[in-house]
């Protein structure tokens, strides 16, 4: 087998036949990275079959950190079939040599393969386990970084929320949901919320909604350059959604519902005339009387949210991936003072349809910390994304491969000098 550099053609043309690709994985994502940073340089790398044809490849993005030694970092891992441990021991090796001859300092790698399998409630279910794939990486010298739990900015997820959509119809997805989540997405139906697409010049929008969560959950919010990079590296593939209501139509509605439910009350009390003691005309009375003032409600808040917001309220917006194998689920952000029209579950399933409609095996809700515990700190961010009846997807972490051991040793050691001077 030969390890090479590979065009950028080659490269897309191996990805795209590969069904269980990642956006992370792809052309556009390392040109995302060198835009944002034009330090950052992108090369691409195959494994080749005696043939010719490509057993396995993956971008490498690096990026000069200490004089011309370099930070090399495959995202999310390499296009190659993990189950097959004697050709990733190969890879490895392979790419070893190539990065010790090419000023690497040190690698990073997270691979997009499962760990372990769990339920819905992050609880270990039998299965195999992944230390097989993890011993053949740490053998040929590439350091596990540990069984991650938690968020950490620096890092992507380790632990996911994934729905299984392979072989489902919507009306079995919706089924699966909790009845609270199904109740969430009829009534927001029912209240007339709608789910659009943003277009570029819309995605101020999303940015305003995430600031307002980032503001209550503590986050550093992206910049709207960010979503616009995301926009115009991926097109199509890149969705922004934004759940809202019109409360003009929201108003028609009510006060549809309204008058007839006075026409309702109106024939009981005709009809309690004729049969006074008619338990089922008085119930039938009180019911309408209920639904009357529930109208009435309604009307008031509308217009209370009317002069606040204008006829039009943003409820939430979010933004995903799109792969023929999943849509996976980016940012996020809402405005807390208007959740009762669960905008956030309208566009959840309005992108669950999407993604059983383009035949992806999954939807993923992404990133949850690994701790199921009720007092963790984004317990809500993940019962949320079970309420979905979506399962707990464990990855098998970061590793870092070291090329230079002393020259990394001093690297380290003045990047913590650094930071500590940063934080005085």
């Amino acid at each position: 087998m030969l390890f090479r550099e590979i065009t950028q053609q080659r490269y897309t043309g191996f990805r795209d036949q590969y069904k269980e690709k990642n956006f992370w994985q792809s052309v556009e994502m390392a040109e995302l990275r060198e835009d944002n940073t034009p330090s950052w340089d992108k090369t691409f790398v195959g494994l080749e079959n005696e043939d010719g044809s490509l057993a396995a490849a993956c971008v490498l993005v690096s990026l000069p950190v200490f004089g011309k030694l370099r930070l090399y970092m495959s995202l999310r891992g390499f296009l190659i079939d993990y189950d097959d441990l004697d050709l990733v021991r190969v890879f490895l090796d392979e790419l070893k040599t190539y990065l010790n001859a090419h000023d690497c300092l040190y690698m990073k790698v997270d691979p997009y393969v499962d760990y372990q399998p769990h339920d819905l409630n992050g609880e270990v279910l039998e299965g195999k386990k992944r230390d097989d794939l993890i011993a053949v990486f740490e053998q040929a010298g590439f350091h596990h970084e540990g069984f991650r739990v938690g968020n950490d900015v620096n890092f992507e997820p380790r632990w996911m929320s994934i729905l299984d959509l392979k072989g489902k119809t919507k009306e079995d997805v919706f089924k699966a949901m909790h009845t609270n989540t199904r109740q969430s997405i009829r009534n927001a139906e029912r209240m007339g919320v709608k789910v659009k697409e943003l277009g570029r010049d819309e995605l101020y929008i999303l940015k305003e909604l995430v600031d307002l969560a980032g503001e209550i959950r503590h986050f550093e919010a992206p910049e709207l350059s960010k979503y616009q990079a995301y926009a115009d590296h991926f097109q199509d593939d890149f969705k922004a959604c934004l759940a809202y209501i019109d409360l003009d139509s929201y108003r028609a509605n009510v006060e549809k519902d309204r008058a007839r439910q006075v026409k309702t009350l109106e024939k009981a009390e005709r009809d309690l005339e004729k049969t006074p003691d008619s338990q089922k005309k008085i119930n039938r009375k009180k019911e309408a009387e209920y639904a009357i003032q529930g109208c009435d409600k309604k009307l008031a808040e509308i217009k209370q949210y009317k002069d606040a917001y204008g006829t039009v309220l943003y409820l939430a917006a979010a933004s995903f991936m799109v792969t023929p194998f999943e849509v996976l689920y980016l940012f996020s952000g809402s405005n807390k003072d208007l959740n009762r029209f669960a905008g956030s579950f309208m566009i959840q399933w309005h992108m669950i349809q999407m993604a059983i409609e383009h035949g992806c095996d999954r939807y993923n809700f992404y990133g949850i910390s690994g701790d199921f515990d009720e007092s963790a700190e984004d317990y809500g961010v993940f019962t949320f994304k079970r309420s979905f009846n979506a399962i707990v997807a464990e990855l098998v972490g970061d590793f870092t491969y070291v090329a230079k051991p002393s020259q990394y040793k001093l690297y380290n050691g003045l990047r913590t000098i650094k930071h500590k001077l940063q934080n005085l």
